[in-house]
């Protein structure tokens, strides 16, 4: 066993499934918002053509079902009737700087995705506030999560905007969720200006935690 396996079999407990719940009407029809959602449930369920950021959608939703399975994925989504339509994902860190510098308290926000036809009515900020704004599950309140933005996954195609634009439009996303830019010096995050790292401190996230984070993005840890 490594150490990211020994530091998850002694540290990592997954939420209970559907911990986070809401039922929210939209001019589409009725909005669940609900996770971490079990792999068995996501098997039934249909991903919306639209999400294909990442990969085409039926490999995206095997995807999805997958890091379910794992002992350290949590997946979270929006949907109508049976199609997903706007998910977010968590994992312990997956990109080769931070899972040589895994602690028990960091987490990633792997990726974050609404299909095309429902943006702009405040699906992905639904999502968001149901997993960080809600009184009555403060699971993240634990970890350091970080969120690392690279360009090369925008949707700057259907969007329109520029990198830069499009890049504000992150800083101000996330900025919802209290979620702040960090220095590093992380080779991939340094590869372009646009990318960024940003991470989200949990309220009760110990003060010697965040001091081996900002150690792990100056790569002195």
């Amino acid at each position: 066993m490594n150490d990211k396996e020994c530091q998850l079999e002694k540290a990592f407990n997954k939420p209970p499934s559907d911990s986070v719940s809401t039922v929210l009407p939209t001019a589409l029809g009725r909005l669940h918002i609900r996770g971490p959602v079990k792999p068995e449930d996501l098997e039934k369920y249909r991903l919306a053509e639209g999400l294909c950021c990442f990969r085409p959608p039926a490999r995206q939703h095997q995807s999805l079902v997958d890091l379910a399975r794992q002992d350290d994925g949590l997946v979270f989504t929006a949907t109508v009737a049976d199609f997903i339509i706007s998910y977010v994902t968590f994992q312990k860190p997956d990109y080769p700087w931070w899972q040589k510098r895994c602690f028990p308290q960091l987490l990633e926000l792997g990726s974050i995705e609404t299909d095309p036809s429902w943006r702009k009515m405040g699906i992905s900020t639904a999502l968001m506030e149901g997993v960080f704004d809600n009184p009555d599950f403060t699971y993240f309140e634990d970890f350091i999560v970080i969120a690392v933005q690279f360009i090369q996954s925008w949707d700057l195609k259907n969007t329109g905007m520029s990198p830069w634009t499009y890049r504000q439009f992150m800083l101000d996303f996330f900025k919802k969720f209290d979620f702040v830019t960090w220095e590093t010096v992380d080779p991939e995050i340094r590869e372009h200006p646009c990318n960024i790292l940003l991470a989200r401190v949990g309220g009760k996230t110990g003060l010697k935690s965040v001091k081996h984070f900002t150690n792990c993005c100056l790569g002195t840890n």
